[in-house]
């Protein structure tokens, strides 16, 4: 039994001694990555300085892809549209709608109120309150 547990101590040993060699030498495999990966950089911001006026969109993109961002399109228009301002807005919650589109739910419901009712009573004119400013 002493043999067996000689021989397990042994191997217990050499495995400890094996994992702190494993553990160094990825330490220095994570040093020696950053060092080249610092010389990489500079390598590619050199390349980029000369190069990057010259890429059409499709290279620019797939260089973007590699980085995982979405590289600026220069040849992608801006559509026209901006956000609407609210036109109308509800007294007793304070919800708004710009007025275009289907009416929201909200201003539906207040439509059939008493309190809306009353408030078209004294303001004929208009469909719902005006946003205040």
């Amino acid at each position: 039994m002493s043999n067996t547990t000689s021989k397990l101590d042994s191997i217990a040993q050499a495995k400890a001694k094996l994992l702190d060699e494993l553990q160094k030498l990825e330490e220095q495999e994570k040093t020696e990555r950053a060092s080249e990966a610092s010389s990489a950089h500079a390598t590619i911001v050199s390349l980029l300085e000369q190069f990057a006026g010259h890429f059409n969109t499709k290279q620019r993109n797939d260089i973007a892809a590699y980085l995982g961002t979405t590289a600026a399109r220069k040849d992608v228009v801006k559509s026209g549209r901006s956000e609407v301002k609210p036109k109308y807005e509800l007294p007793h919650t304070g919800e708004t709608w710009s007025g275009r589109g289907r009416t929201p739910k909200a201003f539906a419901a207040w439509e059939g109120s008493v309190s809306y009712k009353e408030w078209k009573a004294k303001n004929p004119d208009l469909k719902f309150p005006l946003v205040r400013e």
